[in-house]
C-alpha cells in the first residue's frame, strides 16, 4: 500500500520532484579493482564449486546408465532362468528317448512289441517312432540352449563386474573434487581470516555481480527493482549492485585498517521512506522524496566515527574513499553538514 501511494506521489508530483534528466538512473561504472590474491583464491573455490556441481550432475546421470544396466543385468538373469527350465523341460523326454533306444538299440518299433496288447504295442512304437524323429532337432535345441546359457552367465558377470566398478569409480571421482572445493574453500577463509577481513562479507561481494545494476535503468527514484540491488554486509542495506561491490572492497580496506567493518545507518531508500526522512527533518536536512541519491541505491550514511568530521575514520575515508568510486561530496561539508553522507561515482549531486 505504501509503494502505491509513493508511486502516486511521484507521478502527481513529477514535474516538480524529477527535473529533466532526472527520470533515470545514473550509469552504472566498473567496479574498482579488487585484490589479485583474493581474486585468484575466489576464482579458484568458484571454480572448485563448479566442477564438483558438473561432477554432481555428471554423476546422477551416470547413475541412470548405471540402473538401466542394471536393469539389463535382471533381465539377463531371467533370460538365463528360462533357459535353464527350458532345459530342464528337456531332460525327462531326452532320458526318456535314451532309455527306450538303449533298451532295444536293434530291434526297432516291432522288437518292442512285447506286451501281448496291440493297442499298447502301437502306442509304444508310435512314441518311439517319435522320439526318433526328433531326437536330432531335440539335441540340436538343447545344444543351443546350452550355449545360449554359457553366453548369459558370462553376460551377466560381465555387466556386474562394469556395474560395480563404474560406482566406484564415480564415488571416488565425487569425493576427490568434494575435497578439492573444501581445501580451496578452506584456503580463501583462511587467507581472508589472516588480513583481518570478515568472510561473510567478501563472499556477499563475491556474489553480488555489479552489471546488475543495469536492471535499474529508467526506473524512478526510490522504486528500482531489488533485481537491481545488492545487500550489503551490514544486513538489511541495500545498494545498486556495481556501488554495492565497489562498497564492500572498500569496507574490507576499512576493516582491515580499524579491526571492524563500516557502520551504516541508511543506504538505498525506497520513495516511502525518502517521504517519511522528509517529514521527520527540518527543512532543507533532508532531499525532496524522489531526488535523494540514496533512492538511486548510491549514498550512505555512516557511523562508527566517520560521523564525527576530523575523526581518524573520516580521514581516512576521505583520504581513500575514491579508490573504490566513493566520496564525501562538497555540499555535505556545509550546507547541511552531514559528515556521515557519501556518494558513490557515479551519483548526481542532491
Amino acid at each position: 500500500m505504501r509503494l502505491a501511494q509513493g508511486i502516486v506521489t511521484v507521478l502527481l508530483l513529477g514535474g516538480v520532484l524529477l527535473p529533466a534528466g532526472e527520470a533515470a538512473v545514473a550509469p552504472v561504472t566498473a567496479p574498482a579493482h579488487a585484490d589479485e590474491d583474493l581474486d585468484a583464491l575466489a576464482e579458484q573455490a568458484e571454480q572448485a564449486k563448479e566442477d564438483l556441481e558438473k561432477a554432481t550432475e555428471d554423476y546422477t546421470d551416470r547413475e541412470k546408465d548405471l540402473d538401466a544396466a542394471q536393469e539389463e543385468l535382471v533381465s539377463t538373469l531371467h533370460e538365463l532362468q528360462q533357459t535353464e527350465l527350458e532345459l530342464g523341460d528337456m531332460r525327462e523326454p531326452l532320458s526318456q528317448m535314451a532309455s527306450t533306444l538303449y533298451q532295444q538299440p536293434d530291434a526297432g518299433a516291432l522288437g518292442l512289441m512285447t506286451s501281448g496288447s496291440v493297442q499298447q504295442d502301437l502306442r509304444v512304437d508310435s512314441y518311439v517312432s517319435k522320439l526318433s524323429e526328433d531326437k536330432d532337432a531335440l539335441i540340436e535345441e538343447a545344444n543351443k540352449l546350452r550355449d545360449r546359457q554359457v553366453e548369459l552367465t558370462n553376460e551377466a558377470q560381465n555387466l556386474q563386474a562394469e556395474t560395480q566398478l563404474a560406482r566406484v569409480e564415480l564415488k571416488s571421482d565425487l569425493e576427490d573434487l568434494k575435497k578439492q572445493s573444501e581445501e580451496s574453500t578452506e584456503k580463501l577463509t583462511k587467507e581472508l581470516k589472516d588480513r583481518g577481513l570478515d568472510v561473510d562479507a567478501y563472499m556477499a561481494g563475491v556474489e553480488c555481480d555489479p552489471s546488475k545494476g543495469a536492471q535499474a535503468s529508467n526506473y524512478p527514484n526510490g522504486l528500482l527493482p531489488q533485481g537491481a540491488l545488492c545487500e550489503l554486509p551490514q544486513g538489511g542495506e541495500f545498494l545498486r549492485a556495481d556501488a554495492a561491490v565497489d562498497f564492500m572492497e572498500m569496507n574490507q580496506a576499512y576493516a582491515d585498517e580499524f579491526g571492524s567493518q563500516m557502520c551504516l545507518t541508511s543506504s538505498y531508500r525506497d520513495l516511502p521512506n525518502q517521504q517519511r526522512v522528509y517529514a521527520e527533518q527540518p527543512p532543507g536536512n533532508a532531499a525532496v522524496p524522489g531526488t535523494s541519491n540514496h533512492g538511486w541505491g548510491l549514498a550512505v550514511d555512516i557511523c562508527g566515527g566517520v560521523q564525527n568530521q576530523g575523526s581518524a575514520q573520516f580521514n581516512w575515508l576521505e583520504a581513500n574513499s575514491r579508490k573504490w568510486g566513493w566520496f564525501h561530496p562538497q555540499w555535505a561539508y556545509s550546507n547541511p553538514f552531514e559528515p556521515w553522507h557519501w556518494e558513490y561515482e557515479a551519483a548526481k549531486a542532491e
